[in-house]
């Protein structure tokens, strides 16, 4: 009779995390446009400062996509966690 280990499991589907986590992928940018824009910006802002370190460095600058203003913002994490942290918290 074979012996099973009490961990072992049949995983279907499965991924590496390795897959999904990139090392040094602390970039996220973020394209906000409308009468909130600004507001939104803002949110973010104080949301990715509150992660992890706190130190998240944010940039932002405006651009004129087929005529509509559009805020590019560019969130800068000191690591990898960091910023799958925040992408979850805003998905």
């Amino acid at each position: 009779m074979e012996s099973k280990d009490q961990f072992e499991s049949a995983a279907c589907n499965c991924v590496e995390v390795g897959t999904i986590i990139k090392e040094n992928d602390t970039l996220l940018t973020i394209d906000l446009w409308g009468v909130d824009a600004e507001n939104q910006l803002s949110k973010l802002t104080a949301d990715a400062k509150e992660i992890g370190s706190g130190n998240c460095k944010v940039t932002s600058e405006t651009l004129n996509k087929d005529g509509t203003p559009v805020i590019r913002a560019m969130l800068d994490f000191d690591c990898t966690a960091e910023k799958l942290i925040f992408e979850m918290k805003h998905s």
